[in-house]
């Protein structure tokens, strides 16, 4: 997990979400946006999993790939993930997989 630091407070997630720049993919949404430190959220609606055990534990996996992300090319910016209902369908290899190329998407851009 993040420090509360890395985490982005109510009031930064509603500003982010708004001015951010968003990029669809099959399985997820990505908003990011130039900052001067590395804040993240993760978003799993219950369209994704009914069950608040399994929405938690999709949110623990996608910020453990963010944080080998983040530790692996210190990135800094604004990174707010959206999971979509077909992530739920996705083996947890193949999220991971799919997960670090979208990232790697956003960290070759910039």
């Amino acid at each position: 997990m993040f420090k509360k630091s890395q985490r982005l407070s109510r009031s930064e997630f509603t500003h982010f979400f708004k001015v951010g720049q968003r990029k669809h993919f099959p399985h997820c949404t990505i908003i990011n946006h130039p900052y001067t430190d590395f804040k993240v959220a993760v978003v799993v609606s219950k369209k994704v999993a009914k069950s608040a055990v399994k929405r938690n534990l999709y949110k623990r996996r996608v910020y453990a790939l963010l944080r080998k992300c983040y530790e692996a090319q210190a990135y800094s910016g604004v990174l707010i993930v959206i999971l979509k209902p077909s992530f739920s369908s996705l083996s947890r290899k193949k999220a991971e997989e799919l997960l670090i190329s979208y990232l790697d998407f956003y960290q070759n851009k910039s």
